[in-house]
């Protein structure tokens, strides 16, 4: 799928900060590319903001850039239905990994590419195997077996996900917490699927 262009009132902006580009370097550079993932996340551009990101972790190469890039690229993978949706999870994929190689502890970021593993069509037992590693370092971690929930749903283990999601409840605690209440959502979903 063709991206369409930059919305014109952007452009000036984009065109200036990428003149200014072709004579900086060093810290200059890195904070003109910075200006530009701002210019393209203001233009509602995420997939723009994203490739500038990955171009700033590939210049410091930080766990928190890495991780940066590969948040960016997976809001454009939720972002898309169409075939775009693998080539961005091979992309978040990659820089989730990149982050995971400066700091293999760093459990959100390896949860998040759990999830980005489920939209790629070459990896999705990755999905799990990478869930279920964190969850062997941290068995409450939220997010995570929420995730677990969904996957198990996915594969319509629909008591396996309800037990998931249960836990997610357990965890929490309370009833008025966004993430207790999208746990109570998806067992009335699963549960909705299985009559």
């Amino acid at each position: 799928m063709e991206e369409p262009p930059l919305a014109d009132q952007f452009v000036p902006r984009e065109t200036e900060l990428r003149d200014r580009l072709q004579e900086a370097s060093g810290t200059e550079a890195l904070d003109i590319h910075r200006d530009l993932t701002d210019l393209y996340l203001a233009a509602n551009r995420i997939d723009l903001a994203a490739a500038e990101a990955e171009r700033i972790a590939e210049i410091t190469d930080t766990e928190n850039d890495w991780a940066i890039a590969g948040n960016l690229y997976y809001d454009v993978m939720e972002s898309r239905g169409d075939a775009s949706r693998s080539a961005y999870a091979k992309r978040a994929i990659e820089a989730y990994s990149r982050a995971l190689e400066i700091n293999p502890d760093n459990l959100d970021v390896r949860t998040d590419m759990a999830i980005a593993y489920m939209y790629d069509p070459d990896n999705p037992m990755m999905a799990i195997q990478q869930t279920n590693r964190v969850l062997e370092q941290d068995s409450l971690h939220i997010q995570a077996n929420f995730n677990r929930g969904v996957m198990l749903a996915n594969i319509n283990r629909i008591d396996q996900a309800v037990e998931q999601f249960e836990k997610v409840k357990r965890i929490i605690g309370d009833e008025s917490s966004p993430i207790y209440q999208r746990a109570e959502q998806a067992i009335a979903s699963v549960r909705g699927v299985a009559r």
